[in-house]
């Protein structure tokens, strides 16, 4: 459905840029007048929501708060080093989305300047990256070479999405179907707008991820690229 890596001491992703992009992120503060994202009818805040009433309908994944739907499979990736979860991957056959969080300044926000080093990896390693609008401001849509399962090499579209919240920004990777399939594309961006990010009160770093966890009931697999089941 898409490609994989996974190295020794890096979290297990799709593989759509350098694993160490999603966990050193660097505060954006030299972007001048770059578009901001829009935060316009999600993803929230906990302090925007009744966490208990949150946690009613969504899967309560510690740092993230995510909406089921029918057919939805839930994967968390691990970061080998730590053991980890840092980011989630809800998917729907064909199609899916990442959602990784990180910690971020409070006076000012990080999509600029990711946009900025997911661009200049991705034509490192052969790919192209386009900014173009999308539904939280500018996205990146990413072509990049990667390994299928069968050890040939093909070219992956994906497209990348980010939102700057207070002291975090969430970034939204799609794949496969949600890539060019606008009514599919626009189930996900929903599942998006409907995320709850619960950073917490403690002191991070900005770019730390916020760290994840299994739901209540599941049972983490063994090897982190199968799905976990609840």
């Amino acid at each position: 459905m898409w490609g994989r890596r996974r190295h020794d001491g890096d979290e297990d992703e799709p593989e759509v840029e350098e694993t160490a992009g999603t966990t050193s992120e660097s505060p954006g503060d030299d972007e001048g007048d770059s578009p901001k994202s829009d935060r316009t009818g999600g993803p929230l805040d906990e302090s925007e929501v009744d966490l208990a009433e949150a946690r009613k309908g969504r899967i309560d994944l510690g740092g993230l708060l995510v909406k089921g739907a029918p057919g939805m499979k839930l994967q968390l990736q691990v970061d080998q080093r730590t053991g980890n979860a840092t980011s989630a991957v809800l998917a729907i056959e064909d199609a899916a989305v990442q959602l990784i969080a990180v910690a971020a300044p409070r006076s000012s926000g990080m999509w600029g300047q990711t946009r900025l080093q997911i661009t200049q990896d991705a034509k490192r390693r052969g790919g192209r990256a386009d900014e173009a609008p999308g539904p939280f401001g500018p996205e990146i849509r990413l072509v990049v070479p990667v390994q299928a399962p069968d050890g040939k090499q093909v070219l992956q579209p994906s497209r990348v999405s980010a939102v700057d919240g207070p002291r975090w920004m969430l970034r939204a990777t799609f794949l496969g179907k949600a890539t060019n399939d606008a009514a599919v594309f626009q189930q996900f961006v929903e599942l998006v707008k409907q995320t709850v990010v619960v950073r917490g009160q403690a002191p991070m770093a900005p770019g730390d991820v916020i760290v994840l966890k299994p739901p209540a009931g599941s049972q983490q697999p063994v090897d982190p690229s199968q799905p976990l089941q609840a």
